[in-house]
């Protein structure tokens, strides 16, 4: 069953790669319908989507409770989450794919090719897929326990809303970030900033910083001085740690897919539960480090020294 499920998925995908509308504005122009958040779950609420994409082409099943199954024409598989949000957008987010990125995409339906167009948040094209009823490629048993469904999808499943307020923004402070030194006494107020600052703060002194839970995504923090400091559960997706010296600091738990750590220092650092997908550690000096029950799929240059 499987395996004539897998010729049919590729006779799907070959149905699909004809031309498609690049752009929203050309999907408009074909007279294609643009699905709203209430039509996409809908449609993929408990089933599956045959996808094509210049990367992936495959099957993704959208279980209820809004966890995702897939399977690639390689025989690669993931899981992760889905949601649909009030910007008539679905949200996919795969554990190992895409860098564990949530990716969202608005939905346009085309009738005549009897097909769905995906675009990007930037209005280009991406996906092209067909919706199955149900999960013919079997993808829910690896999903496990089920979440409970959350934001619009919520809203649809049991007809419950609620609001969000988002914390206030604050003016940012002008400093030369080479030049800032952060000292685990700082003043809160001064520590929010740094906090903010980190972004994109290349050389600075952050030695002993608290910067727990704080969100570095693709922060350029290269030969920066993070010694000793408090990052568990931070998100360094993609940061720049390119010979940042990161000896003694926690990262427990920290989020570090795609970072590149070309370099770097991480002797007795506490890597415990990180999530090192595809960081890079080339020329890393490891030394005592710890890497307990860390996520080392596809780990770049990492040399386990003693």
């Amino acid at each position: 069953m499987h395996r004539l499920f897998c010729r049919l998925l590729f006779c799907s995908l070959l149905g699909l790669s004809g031309c498609g509308p690049a752009t929203i504005n050309q999907a408009v122009k074909d007279e294609q319908s643009p699905l709203d958040s209430r039509q996409i779950f809908d449609i993929v609420s408990g089933n599956s989507l045959i996808m094509l994409a210049p990367n992936f082409s495959g099957t993704v099943y959208f279980d209820e409770n809004g966890l995702l199954s897939a399977v690639d024409n390689q025989d690669q598989r993931d899981i992760g989450t889905w949601d649909v949000n009030d910007q008539d957008q679905l949200c996919m987010k795969f554990k190992l794919w895409y860098y564990g990125d949530t990716k969202c995409y608005r939905v346009f339906n085309d009738e005549q090719e009897e097909k769905l167009s995906f675009f990007t948040t930037n209005g280009a094209a991406y996906y092209t897929a067909v919706s199955v009823a149900g999960d013919p490629a079997s993808l829910a048993s690896r999903l496990g326990t089920s979440s409970s469904p959350r934001s619009v999808r919520k809203q649809y499943s049991d007809s419950d809303s609620s609001g969000r307020t988002s914390p206030s923004s604050q003016q940012a402070a002008s400093a030369d970030r080479s030049e800032i030194t952060v000292s685990p006494s700082t003043s809160d107020d001064t520590e929010k900033t740094v906090k903010r600052l980190a972004g994109d703060c290349p050389g600075c002194k952050l030695a002993g910083l608290d910067l727990r839970e704080t969100s570095l995504i693709k922060a350029n923090l290269q030969d920066a001085d993070l010694s000793g400091a408090d990052l568990r559960y931070a998100n360094l997706r993609r940061a720049n740690l390119k010979g940042a010296n990161l000896e003694g600091a926690n990262l427990t738990h920290a989020n570090l897919p795609g970072a590149d750590l070309t370099g770097a220092n991480l002797r007795n650092c506490d890597l415990t539960g990180a999530n090192l997908l595809l960081a890079n550690f080339t020329d890393a000096d490891t030394a005592g480090a710890n890497f307990t029950n860390a996520n080392l799929e596809r780990i770049i240059g990492l040399n386990r020294q003693q």
